[in-house]
């Protein structure tokens, strides 16, 4: 009855706050191998990665939105390395890394400038993320949580899309990680 009672409370108040939502988010698919070649064999190195990370928000008003970043991510590395260890002793070694994370992010971003379609905005965010590892025989649960403020560069199409770029490496950011066992 409260699930029901929540659903109907939250279709009411959405058309009323629909003009000021938004619903935007990425996809992110990358794959790619190395190899490195020695006299007498080689290193090699595959990986697959991709990540979901839809984004919900609301304009408070012409300078202020808040909301709310999901992301989900999953990462497969392959190694087969063969080389010399530091006391000359041969070094095969071969292994699969899996990394599957979660994380959830509020934000509050602030509109600098509008000219001819382009904003530009600082995005605040405060995360957290909850992952797992496995590979080298064994498997590490890991929780990271920070803060970042990133610049955004976002063009209007028309009234209802719009396209938008975190700039990423001009992100200003502390990350705290930690091992489920405190280290």
């Amino acid at each position: 009855k409260s699930l029901l009672a929540l659903l109907f409370a939250v279709a009411l108040t959405v058309p009323a706050l629909a003009e000021n939502m938004w619903v935007g988010g990425s996809f992110g698919y990358n794959s790619g191998n190395s190899k490195i070649e020695y006299p007498d064999g080689e290193d090699t190195m595959s990986s697959t990665s991709w990540s979901i990370e839809p984004e919900f928000g609301y304009s408070l008003n012409d300078k202020w939105d808040i909301g709310l970043d999901f992301a989900y991510s999953k990462n497969n590395a392959v190694t087969e390395l063969y080389g010399w260890d530091l006391q000359d002793w041969m070094l095969n070694y071969n292994d699969t890394v899996q990394t599957t994370e979660m994380g959830i992010a509020p934000f509050a971003r602030y509109h600098i400038a509008k000219i001819a379609g382009i904003d530009v905005m600082l995005k605040g965010s405060i995360g957290y993320l909850k992952g797992e590892l496995k590979g080298y025989g064994e498997s590490v649960d890991y929780n990271t949580y920070g803060i970042a403020i990133a610049p955004i560069i976002s063009y209007s199409i028309n009234e209802t899309w719009s396209i938008s770029a975190e700039l990423n490496f001009a992100e200003l950011s502390y990350i705290h990680a930690e091992i489920d066992d405190g280290s």
